[in-house]
Formats: structure tokens, C-alpha cells, sequence
């Protein structure tokens, strides 16, 4: 190549004087080109098609594609490429083999001419060669049965890792109460010789409650399930139903399940906790206790200006026999029960007929049903626990069983009118 020229517009002297020698008119590469590389050879026969020249495009054609090893645009990995899912990648090592192999026997084929690209309709197709036998395919199948086993040991693993350290129990060692007071009762006659596992999560109300796979397991595998029957949770029930150990069943046919509101049904239900677990002596002092908060409202409720007990759901039908006070419920047995307009209407004439001057509350469900009643009547809203649950706050503040029934009790005074 004796020198590079650019082309000058056409009728240029030094243009026409270059045409008599490469004759660039009848060149299809100079049609297309952008630019073009004038090339002086000593004949024309020398002048072969090799390579595109550079920035030359067949405009009327549409490109096929852009390979990617060595794409015009490549720049250099991204470093965090490498640190990003380790796991996979060292799977992928192991299964990282063809399903069959390609060979490609047929000779290079004759140089296109330059600067146009075949149609992909016209271009011939290159012939290859597919070879698959047996060793591939065992290959194959090696790799995914390893990729398997990688797989399930490495579940096996993250099982392990979420189920270990405060999680595991023993079931031997292990009673699963279906909600807090069950529970609260379990690791007061238990004292530390049992795990105690509560299925109602802090601040959860009970009836709702839903089991995991893992909450079935533990209920299957422990020493001893003390529930509430009746359908108060039916999922524990089922739960229950399944397994082989033994388990106690709070109500004893009682169809109201809040027997924990009565210290006296509950009472009996610590003696039967601690025969089920052979703590006679813990379930006494247990009973002890209860027995002296019995007291406590036998008196405290004994003289009341008032003996109607309006609450948002009828949670405290047996702490009102035991006291002779009348439960009079906004909505039933379910807390979450929304009454008809109508409904609405009568609850606030018999609200105002009973002569309450309170309508209770609750700490686990909305409070929306007890302030329009209690709006509407023209009475005032107090809060009562039917301790269903506590929240974590309260339980890490050191409220408990004993501490609410208290606080109930000194609600229900000034309720009432106690003297």
C-alpha cells in the first residue's frame, strides 16, 4: 500500500485520475462504504476479499447477530461476578458437562465478498457431525445425581442450622400448651424439669391460631399436649388427634373453654398437670396460690351496687357463676363477631336496661363494637383480660397470670360498684 487517500467529491481532478487504476465505480464495497481505503496495487487479480473492512455495513440488510466472545462492547467482568452465588457456582463444577458432542468436520468455506454479509435464508448451512453415546449419557446422569445430593445436604443443613440451639427441645422433656394460660401453668408445676412450648405466639389470639409444620411435629413428639377442646382451636385439636402420647384436654366436655377465669376449674386443672407429669408437690403449691386469689374475689365482689358484666365477647361466663355476677356479651362466643345494625340496636337497650355503667373492652381485638355500644348507651368504656394471650411487652414488663387477674378484679370493682 503506497498511501491512503480520501476520496474527494466526484468531478475532482485527483478522483478522475485515480478511477483509471482501481477502478473504484465498479468496486461494491466503495457503493456502501463510509469511508474508503484506496489500495495500489501492481494488478487487480491481487486484490482478494479477506476480512470486512473496518466500519463498512450492508445497510440493506439486517444484521444477524453479535457473537459474544469478542463483541464489540465487552468491557471487564464485574470483580463482585466472582463472589456471587458461591453455592451454585460450586454445584454447577460438578454438572458442567455436554449432553452430547459436536463435531464439525466440513472445511472453511470461500471467503464472502467484503464488507456484505450473507442472507440468512440463503446462506448455506454448515454440516456437522452430532455424537452421543453411551458415556455421555452416563456422564450426564452422574452429574445430576450429584447435583442432588449437593442439594439435599445442603437442606439438610440449613434445616439443621434454623432448628438447633433454642429451638430444639427434647421431646422427652417437652409439654406443648396450646395458648398462655396453659402454658403459664405447665412451667409454674414444671419448674424448669420440662421445656415448655407455647403454639400461640405473644400478643396472638388463640381462636385464630394456625399450625406450622414443624408446630405439628413437636406436638407429635412431645411428652404431653394440655389443650382446650370443643373446636376453641381446631387445628391444635386435629394436631392432637394424630398423635400417640398423652395429652390433656382442659374442659373436660365443658363447652365454654375459659376455665382459666375461674381460679377454682383452674385449680383442678393444675392438679391434673402435675399427676400428667408426676410434680404432685409443684401442682400444690400451684393450687395454693389460685385458691388464695379465689378469695380475693369471693370478697372483693361479694357487695356491688351493680351485678350485670358487660363484655365484648363471652369469654367470662364461668368467672361469673362463680362470683353470681350476669355476663351480658356484645357479641357471643367469637370476639371478631360484628352484630347487624338491628342487633346493634338491641345491645344498646339492654346495655341500658341492665344498669351498667361499663362496657368492657379487650387487649387482643378492636375495641371499635364496645365504644359505638357503650357511645350509644351512654356509658364508658374500661378494659377487661379475658388472658387469652399476652404481648411480648407485657410478658417482658413481668405481667402474668396472677398480676392480670388482680388488675381484672380491680377493674371489676370499680365497675360494679363494690363496696
Amino acid at each position: 500500500m503506497s498511501g491512503h487517500v480520501v476520496p474527494a467529491p466526484a468531478g475532482h481532478s485527483d478522483d478522475r485520475r485515480l478511477e483509471r487504476w482501481i477502478l473504484e465505480r465498479l468496486d461494491s464495497p466503495a457503493v456502501v462504504a463510509d469511508e474508503v481505503v484506496v489500495m495500489v496495487s501492481a494488478r487487480i487479480g491481487a486484490l482478494e476479499p479477506r476480512h470486512a473492512v473496518t466500519q463498512v455495513d450492508a445497510l440493506h440488510e439486517t444484521q444477524l447477530g453479535e457473537a459474544v466472545q469478542g463483541a464489540v462492547d465487552a468491557g471487564d467482568p464485574d470483580s463482585r461476578a466472582g463472589r456471587a452465588h458461591a453455592v451454585v457456582d460450586l454445584l454447577r463444577r460438578q454438572a458442567a458437562v455436554l449432553a452430547c458432542e459436536e463435531l464439525d468436520h466440513d472445511a472453511a468455506g470461500a471467503p464472502a465478498p467484503s464488507g456484505l454479509r450473507p442472507h440468512a435464508s440463503k446462506g448455506a448451512r454448515r454440516p456437522f457431525h452430532r455424537h452421543c453415546d453411551d458415556n455421555d449419557t452416563r456422564s450426564q446422569s452422574r452429574a445430576r445425581l450429584e447435583l442432588v445430593r449437593h442439594l439435599i445436604s445442603l437442606c439438610i443443613a440449613l434445616s439443621l442450622a434454623g432448628c438447633g440451639g433454642e429451638n430444639e427441645h427434647d421431646p422427652s422433656r417437652t409439654i406443648v400448651a396450646a395458648f398462655y394460660p396453659l402454658a403459664w401453668a405447665s412451667e409454674q408445676i414444671a419448674e424448669g424439669s420440662y421445656d415448655v412450648v407455647n403454639l400461640t405466639p405473644a400478643g396472638a389470639e388463640p381462636h385464630d391460631v394456625e399450625l406450622s409444620l414443624r408446630d405439628v411435629e413437636v406436638i407429635g413428639d412431645a411428652q404431653l399436649v394440655v389443650y382446650a377442646g370443643g373446636g376453641f382451636q381446631p387445628a391444635v385439636e386435629d394436631a392432637v388427634a394424630d398423635r400417640d402420647g398423652s395429652s390433656l384436654d382442659v374442659l373436660e366436655g365443658d363447652r365454654d373453654p375459659h376455665v382459666w377465669l375461674d381460679p377454682v376449674r383452674f385449680a383442678s386443672v393444675a392438679r391434673d398437670l402435675g399427676t400428667a407429669i408426676d410434680r404432685p408437690a409443684a401442682a400444690r403449691d400451684l393450687v395454693a396460690e389460685l385458691s388464695r386469689l379465689d378469695e380475693a374475689y369471693s370478697r372483693g365482689l361479694d357487695d356491688c351496687a351493680r351485678r350485670t358484666l358487660v363484655t365484648t365477647h363471652a369469654a367470662f361466663g364461668h368467672l361469673a357463676t362463680r362470683y353470681r355476677l350476669r355476663q351480658l356479651s356484645l357479641t357471643g362466643s367469637s370476639p371478631e363477631a360484628e352484630p347487624g345494625p338491628r342487633e346493634l340496636e338491641r345491645l344498646v337497650e339492654d346495655v341500658r336496661a341492665s344498669g351498667a355503667t361499663t362496657v368492657f373492652a379487650e387487649p387482643l381485638v378492636s375495641d371499635r363494637l364496645a365504644a359505638t355500644v357503650a357511645r350509644e348507651a351512654g356509658v364508658d368504656v374500661a378494659v377487661l383480660d379475658p388472658l387469652e394471650g399476652l404481648s411480648q411487652d407485657r410478658l417482658e414488663a413481668g405481667e402474668d397470670y396472677l398480676t392480670v387477674m388482680r388488675e381484672s378484679l380491680a377493674s371489676l370493682r370499680t365497675a360494679l360498684g363494690c363496696r
